[in-house]
């Protein structure tokens, strides 16, 4: 038999132990490479998938309301993730993850674009910022750049929001905005020349 303070001493050591285990597998998790998240996701694990969720959530949403405006990019998003759940096997890695899923929402933003047409609904407008430009402050600046932005055609907005914005390469925007290099660079310079008219509408060069 175990004497009493020995079981009770047993019992705070495997409390610990296996608790310092739980621990480490969450700062693991919260650390892996996108790699090894998206192949434990394979598995099946909700861990890791709540981690990509954390890990691009935001970025995403960026993305989806560039195109869709504030009440359809959360369901983009959602639908975004979904997909990463139920089709995980489809993965390249010969691509970064990001890439991927930034062409999953993509999708899932054209295709909400298509069904408001068919409906006869246009794509919300964003409402035009009232600022002082003698003194923008940076959420007012960053306000005025999106309202600019939404005022693009739809191709010239998903280039620049993943080139200036998002800061990726054409080579990633090509194959995200499934765009020729030369039309993601023609996009560019029109979204970017577009940008700059209407924030001169503001007094800024």
């Amino acid at each position: 038999r175990v004497p009493l303070g020995a079981s009770s001493l047993l019992l705070s050591v495997l409390f610990l132990f296996f608790t310092f285990e739980l621990h480490k597998r969450i700062i693991s998790v919260n650390n892996a490479t996108d790699i090894t998240l998206i192949q434990q996701v394979i598995k099946g694990d909700e861990k890791a998938l709540r981690v990509i969720i954390e890990r691009y959530r935001e970025r995403l949403y960026r993305l989806a309301y560039s195109l869709l405006g504030d009440g359809a990019a959360e369901d983009a998003v959602q639908e975004t993730f979904i997909v990463l759940w139920r089709r995980a096997r489809r993965y390249d890695s010969r691509h970064s993850l990001s890439t991927w899923l930034y062409t999953i929402c993509c999708r899932e933003c054209y295709d909400e674009m298509r069904r408001r047409r068919r409906r006869g609904k246009a794509v919300e407008a964003m409402p035009q910022p009232v600022a002082d430009t003698n003194r923008l402050e940076a959420d007012e600046l960053l306000g005025l750049l999106r309202w600019a932005t939404a005022q693009l055609p739809a191709k010239q907005r998903i280039v620049y929001q993943l080139r200036e914005v998002e800061g990726l390469s054409t080579e990633e925007t090509l194959l995200i905005a499934k765009m020729t290099p030369e039309q993601v660079k023609a996009n560019l310079w029109a979204a970017r020349k577009g940008v700059k008219e209407k924030l001169k509408e503001y007094g800024i060069q």
